[in-house]
């Protein structure tokens, strides 16, 4: 079954956030604040070690053409649409429920934090190519344990990460099939190290170093596809 490592990592996403949720009461704002500070800097750490080779010309290319383009679509609005008509839906239903918190603030940077990096990218294509689920599997194990201290502070709508990270290692399981051809090793490379480059924005996000708007950087991830090619057409 192809989608069975983006299925339990999705599941594992959405279990660490509803136990978030319910572990809420006993973990304290300011644990909460310490906690997604320290997991703050494992993204950093992360993110450093992906960046290991890849072309600086091809990734700085690739974040250029995609911001530019994340920009335009303004992925960080929709994202934060969908999340606003999930919240007011859950605001009637759940009326003066502090326990939930604002679904925007946790789904956003949960369905980043646990879509980008190279395990992501990479255990979905082994997952599609070689039917090899074991780095999505580990992957998940990380996901339920950072969603469940997210949620304890940015509440439930952490939890519907797990829907979006299904959909987007389930379409790159699915679509590595029709892609392979195209997936040298120069070009996994260089959309690793960019996607390592929108943790390391996510990371800093979560420090409160930065405010940047991750979403839009989103399609610099798949810009590679297309460049190494290209770049190996003029011999450059």
């Amino acid at each position: 079954m192809p989608l069975f490592g983006a299925l339990v990592n999705g599941l594992e996403a959405a279990l660490g956030g509803v136990l978030g949720v319910v572990l809420h009461r006993w973990i304290k704002k300011e644990m909460g604040d310490f906690l997604i500070l320290s997991q703050g800097m494992c993204v950093v750490l992360i993110a450093i070690q992906g960046m290991q080779g890849g072309s600086a010309v091809i990734v700085t290319l690739s974040m250029a053409l995609g911001a530019a383009l994340g920009y335009m679509i303004d992925i960080d609005d929709w994202f934060h649409r969908v999340g606003d008509a999930i919240q007011v839906r859950l605001d009637k239903r759940f009326k003066d429920s502090a326990q939930l918190g604002n679904f925007s603030a946790g789904f956003v940077p949960a369905s980043l934090l646990i879509c980008t990096g190279s395990m992501a990218i990479v255990g979905s294509l082994q997952s599609g190519l070689e039917l090899n689920h074991a780095t999505l599997l580990s992957k998940g194990l990380l996901d339920l344990v950072i969603c469940m201290v997210m949620a304890s502070t940015l509440g439930i709508g952490v939890a519907f990460s797990g829907v979006t990270v299904f959909i987007y290692e389930g379409a790159i399981t699915l679509l590595a099939t029709f892609v392979a051809p195209f997936l040298s090793d120069m070009v996994v490379e260089n959309m690793v190290v960019t996607g390592s480059l929108l943790l390391l924005a996510i990371g800093l996000n979560l420090m409160g170093v930065t405010n940047i708007k991750a979403a839009n950087l989103i399609p610099a991830c798949i810009m590679p596809v297309m460049l190494v090619p290209l770049f190996a057409l003029f011999g450059i």
